[in-house]
């Protein structure tokens, strides 16, 4: 495929994600440049409503008490977890953003423990914090 797959994973070093998250933290702006309109933020960050008594936005997940944002996190945060275990979550509301980097299919793809993992570090991250 010449290097390029599209596919849902998150591939990055913690380095650049960070970088990632200050971009939707600046309202779009990165080192001074725009790079994205804050109301395309706000698009594609929004849980969309698309399907009833989802916490979805557009190509995002908002805070729910089933999914990885945890308790603490504010309504307007938003996030995407990866198959591998991986995830980042976006606080707006409170500016700052937790960055997972796993493997969790190590030893085996059977492992799902990352599950009950996730939300535990985001409330973890928020409550030193506090």
């Amino acid at each position: 495929m010449g290097g390029v797959a599209p596919h849902a994973g998150l591939f990055s070093v913690a380095a650049d994600l960070a970088r990632f998250a200050r971009l939707f933290l600046n309202d779009g702006r990165l080192d001074g440049q725009p790079w994205l309109h804050p109301e395309t933020i706000r698009l594609f960050t929004t849980r969309a409503g698309l399907v009833p008594g989802s916490s979805r936005a557009l190509g995002w997940d908002t805070p729910s008490p089933t999914n990885a944002a945890g308790q603490r996190m504010s309504p307007r945060a938003f996030g995407h977890t990866g198959f591998t275990g991986t995830s980042l979550w976006v606080d707006p509301e409170r500016g700052l953003a937790v960055i997972l980097l796993s493997n969790r299919v190590h030893p085996c793809r059977q492992n799902t423990r990352i599950i009950a993992f996730r939300p535990r570090l985001h409330d973890a991250v928020f409550a030193a914090l506090a």
